[in-house]
């Protein structure tokens, strides 16, 4: 199972829902499964949350289920997993454009200025074959 860390300055709005039966995700499931995300509250373990991601795509909201918490310096670091394969998909989908852009916005730091479409072409080329597989 791999879970991919969600850039800090892309803010993710998560919100508590009322519990949804997830099938349960088994240790030996292979591939990307869910996000990992710096946030200021900590969440239960296997409390359900709709996730939204205004930023990258106003219309994006999907389910998932708090992984695990722990509480850290700088904030609570959750892990919420995504058990059924359309949101795994499209958390994964929506997760690499939000790398892209965050990508994009750390060269503009550095001094470059790319657009998406040349942020995104060297993305791909230095990280995309190393970003976790969808594998359900």
């Amino acid at each position: 199972m791999e879970f991919v860390a969600h850039p800090r300055d892309l803010p993710l709005d998560i919100t508590l829902i009322e519990d949804q039966p997830f099938p349960q995700i088994t240790e030996d499931r292979a591939g990307f499964v869910g996000i990992t995300y710096v946030t200021l509250r900590p969440f239960d373990n296997g409390r359900s949350v709709r996730i939204t991601l205004e930023e990258i795509d106003p219309n994006f909201c999907v389910s998932g289920r708090i992984a695990w918490c722990t509480k850290e310096t700088d904030g609570y670091h959750i892990a919420i997993e995504f058990p059924t394969k359309e949101e795994c998909y499209c958390v994964r989908m929506i997760e690499q454009l939000s790398q892209i852009e965050h990508y994009r916005r750390q060269a503009k730091i550095e001094g470059r200025r790319l657009n998406y479409n040349e942020a995104a072409a060297e993305w791909i080329q230095k990280f995309a074959a190393s970003f976790p597989a969808f594998t359900i």
